[in-house]
């Protein structure tokens, strides 16, 4: 009896520490092939038919839209996400709330970014931006 309670103990355990409300760490196979929609900037809804939107391709490469469109190419090192820089269209646009997003995107990239996926959503965050995107593949 008190094998079989120490046993149960011991699964009981192992089970709370490995995993147990933990998120799993990110990597780059879980965004690879992937597009996510944002749905909140610092705190702020932002409604989906706005089409701000972020794509993950081969090698980390990082396709998206705010209000222009940019690509990148970062690295994904210790659920960390850096790029050297963002090309990006600068035309002129008519959502002043997206426009700002051009510059804070690039901004996340070129200082680095926390990256966070909890089932189908995806968080981007340093000590001053937070993204969150919502996982909306396309096929």
């Amino acid at each position: 009896m008190k094998k079989t309670l120490l046993l149960i103990m011991l699964f009981t355990g192992t089970f709370v520490m490995t995993g147990c409300g933990e998120s799993k760490s990110v990597k780059a196979e879980d965004l690879m092939h992937h597009r996510f929609v944002l749905i909140k900037a610092n705190g702020q809804d932002i409604s989906t038919d706005k089409n701000a939107e972020l794509e993950f391709g081969e090698n980390m490469n990082i396709y998206g839209k705010m209000c222009n469109r940019f690509v990148a190419k970062v690295e994904l090192e210790n659920e960390t996400i850096k790029g050297p820089g963002v090309s990006m269209a600068k035309m002129a646009c008519d959502d002043e709330q997206l426009s700002k997003f051009d510059d804070t995107i690039a901004q996340l990239i070129q200082d680095g970014a926390s990256v966070s996926l909890d089932k189908d959503l995806l968080t981007l965050k340093n000590k001053d931006i937070e993204l969150i995107y919502q996982l909306k593949d396309l096929m």
